[in-house]
């Protein structure tokens, strides 16, 4: 059963709202710390970093708050993005937060889109598993998963610089079958592999 994730980040918005609770992050402590030890050892400051799939941001906020002042996040629901604007006021957190589906068309009059820069960073940490999971839960999935692969793996490269990293953390894919699913086409990948 696929989850109406629109429908969580308007919950999670009015919760926010009424209680300043942020809401739930995909990840655990232990892999967010991981994820910052990393951009902290490879990525500079004022690189470009994009997060996809940003959900209510708490990841870009951290990141934020530890020097690094070009980060952008999207999300295709409008909530998270409401939800996330609500805690950037909050954190003081100047970060760049759109609504975008990067799996979807860029609309050509929009020129200043997140999904027409290039960023030396982009990272996902769960949207690459939402995706894979929801379209394998149906008739027809291997069709279904390999399209959405194919696309990711266009749209992620197209927003990369020369010599820029995607970084996916993945709880449900062995680092091997991300090499054999989306890591054939060239584009510096690194994979953050999550326990349970």
């Amino acid at each position: 059963m696929e989850i109406n994730m629109d429908k969580k980040y308007e919950e999670d918005w009015k919760n926010f709202c009424d209680h300043g609770d942020i809401g739930d992050d995909w990840c655990s402590e232990e892999v967010v710390q991981a994820i910052l030890t990393w951009i902290k050892t490879n990525i500079e400051f004022d690189d470009p970093i994009l997060d996809i799939g940003c959900g209510n941001a708490a990841f870009i906020f951290q990141m934020y708050h530890k020097g690094y002042t070009n980060v952008t996040g999207i999300d295709k629901s409008p909530n998270a993005i409401k939800l996330a604007t609500e805690i950037s006021h909050q954190e003081c957190a100047k970060v760049r937060l759109e609504v975008c589906n990067v799996l979807g068309s860029v609309p050509s009059d929009a020129p200043d889109s997140p999904l027409n820069k290039k960023y030396r960073l982009v990272l996902d940490k769960g949207l690459y598993d939402s995706v894979v999971l929801a379209s394998t839960s149906t008739e027809g999935s291997q069709t279904k998963a390999k399209h959405f692969r194919d696309n990711y793996v266009k749209r992620t490269s197209q927003l990369l610089q020369p010599g820029g990293i995607l970084l996916v953390a993945t709880c449900c894919h062995t680092e091997e079958e991300m090499k054999q699913t989306i890591g054939k086409n060239g584009m510096q990948i690194k994979y953050l592999i999550c326990d349970m």
